[in-house]
């Protein structure tokens, strides 16, 4: 079958990669004219990695990946540690580890991959308009380009979502949220007395202090020759004319009554400091045509605030899920493809691929957007009862058992529903366990094997 992906991001390259090793025909559009992904570093959950060993990519990631032993987090004021978080066990317990790697480099990785796994990419070939039904889009350079299938992986501000759904696109939407991005020099903070004992080169473990409606994350990259920070705070300041003086005295103010060791990492950080707000979208009302040869993937369909490491993670069970419906409506052996005169039953064929796809991914990943920006929202609550909750619940986070219990009569308060699959929802996101492991011990390709399985019987009954 032949695919063309709009997008070559990490979800348009995680998706021709496994396209591509399932024999399928790949083209990966995009407007660049070279390829390159910016940014810092980028956390990566079990279920996510699972897939990318699979797909052949394991030597590479964990050649050029850290996995952090534990997650210490700590008060931001006086620095003391309430509770560890063991990522090093998220191995044995969900089948592939917990890994944080620069985002340039992980794409680098799958461009590598997905080259190898014969997808051709063309650069310079933005799309300007989409024919749904037809399976083609239309380039800015005058170029008409068809396939059996057109999926978009044109991120958080995607054309191809708003061509599709036109006045129904919410577009992205502020979460309340923002992050100031800066590195560190490793060299530079091991030799400093203050904080070297906060690089630790032999557990590689990362640091988290929370506070109020503030935070700041630092975990190891590049070799652990770098120190990523990440700083969140209240989206509520506009940085985009902001000078490098500017940001560094905003950031300095904001987080002012931190402990002393983050204030001396941040003396220590690099001039380049990047404020990101976080947005999201929304849950759609569809992700994909009613003529089975269009779909939206990744962050296009749904960008989430990242207190559950999830973005990027979703983005590759996105693609595993959607190569195990295609390969089932479509397997490669059969060769069906429009131009060889089987449009008819090849339309119903993906007609019923998509179905199963949208079907099953919707609600997992709406659930995940709900539990990264719950995650979020209660490990920088302003509120004593349940700041309190959260540091009780930290003080149990290297347990192996789930705590708090929504049975607990003081404490279940605190834990909530999903609104959308009823998944649990507990304090601190990734702090809880029990979020954690619905989330990261998931199986993507297994739930869309089932819906497959179980609709196809419906159907013939």
């Amino acid at each position: 079958m032949r695919v063309i992906i709009v997008g070559a991001g990490i979800a348009g390259l995680s998706l021709a990669i496994a396209l591509g090793q399932s024999g399928h025909q790949i083209t990966i559009l995009d407007a660049a004219a070279q390829l390159a992904e910016l940014g810092a570093g980028v956390q990566m959950t079990p279920q996510a990695i699972r897939y990318l060993f699979k797909w052949g990519l394991k030597d590479d990631l964990l050649s050029e990946s850290i996995i952090p032993e534990d997650l210490y987090v700590r008060d931001g004021h006086s620095g003391d540690l309430l509770g560890t978080v063991r990522i090093k066990d998220m191995e044995a317990q969900y089948g592939a580890p917990y890994i944080v790697v620069h985002r340039a480099v992980l794409h680098a990785i799958l461009h590598r991959h997905a080259i190898r796994a014969g997808a051709q990419l063309l650069l310079e070939s933005d799309v300007v308009e989409y024919e749904f039904a037809n399976g083609a889009v239309q380039l800015r350079n005058g170029n008409r380009l068809a396939a059996d299938l057109v999926v978009a992986a044109d991120g958080i501000n995607s054309l191809a979502r708003s061509k599709l759904l036109g006045s129904s696109d919410p577009g992205s939407q502020p979460t309340g949220w923002a992050a100031f991005r800066v590195t560190a020099e490793v060299s530079k903070l091991r030799a400093d007395p203050a904080v070297a004992s906060l690089i630790d080169l032999q557990s590689r473990s990362s640091n988290w202090w929370i506070a109020p409606q503030l935070s700041c994350m630092t975990y190891l990259i590049k070799d652990a020759t770098l120190l990523n920070i990440v700083l969140s705070h209240r989206d509520d300041i506009n940085t985009k004319d902001f000078t490098a003086i500017e940001y560094n005295k905003t950031v300095r103010n904001r987080f002012k009554d931190f402990e002393s060791r983050v204030q001396r990492i941040l003396n220590l950080s690099r001039p380049q400091i990047v404020n990101y707000p976080v947005y999201a979208v929304p849950p759609l009302p569809s992700w994909t045509h009613e003529s089975g040869r269009f779909v939206l993937l990744g962050d296009a369909a749904h960008a989430m605030a990242f207190y559950m490491s999830m973005g990027v993670s979703i983005a590759v069970e996105d693609a595993a899920a959607l190569v195990a419906a295609l390969d089932l409506a479509c397997p490669p052996d059969t060769g069906p493809n429009f131009a060889h005169g089987r449009a008819e039953e090849v339309a119903s064929r993906l007609k019923h691929a998509l179905r199963v796809f949208e079907t099953v991914r919707k609600p997992r990943v709406e659930a995940v957007q709900e539990a990264s920006l719950h995650g979020g929202d209660s490990s920088h609550t302003s509120d004593e009862m349940e700041r309190s909750i959260l540091y009780e619940a930290l003080g149990h986070s290297h347990e192996t058992e789930v705590w708090p219990l929504e049975s607990d009569a003081r404490r279940g308060e605190f834990v909530r529903k999903s609104r959308r699959t009823g998944q649990r929802l507990g304090p601190g996101g990734i702090i809880d366990k029990g979020t954690r492991d619905w989330c990261y011990d998931y199986d993507a390709v297994r739930a869309i094997e089932e819906a497959y399985k179980s609709s196809s019987t419906a159907e013939q009954a």
